[in-house]
């Protein structure tokens, strides 16, 4: 595969005039300004969307975490809520109650 991929970038003509006098006043090309303008955006859009699926994950074990609660906290004979809770009475630890 090759290091390069080349795309077709169409601008408006106002906008491609900005391009052009801002790559001219710091004395490059049009194209390779253009080229890192679109390498920045793209950097950008992957970072968000690894972002978003890290958040999505996040969320998804808080979700479990509160379902595993949820069904330790409710009505069973067979467990003694006591004996799970980490600071209990008669322990040294705080005492939530």
């Amino acid at each position: 595969m090759d290091d390069e991929v080349k795309l077709t970038l169409t601008l408006a003509a106002p906008l491609a005039l900005r391009l052009s006098a801002a790559a001219a006043e710091r004395g490059w090309s049009a194209e390779s300004l253009a080229a890192d303008c679109v390498a920045q955006a793209l950097e950008v859009a992957i970072r968000h969307r690894i972002l978003i699926e890290r958040m999505e994950q996040v969320d998804a074990a808080i979700l479990d975490m509160a379902q595993a609660v949820g069904e330790l906290g409710a009505p069973s004979a067979g467990i003694d809520l006591y004996r799970i809770c980490r600071y209990r009475k008669g322990t040294g630890g705080s005492d939530p109650a």
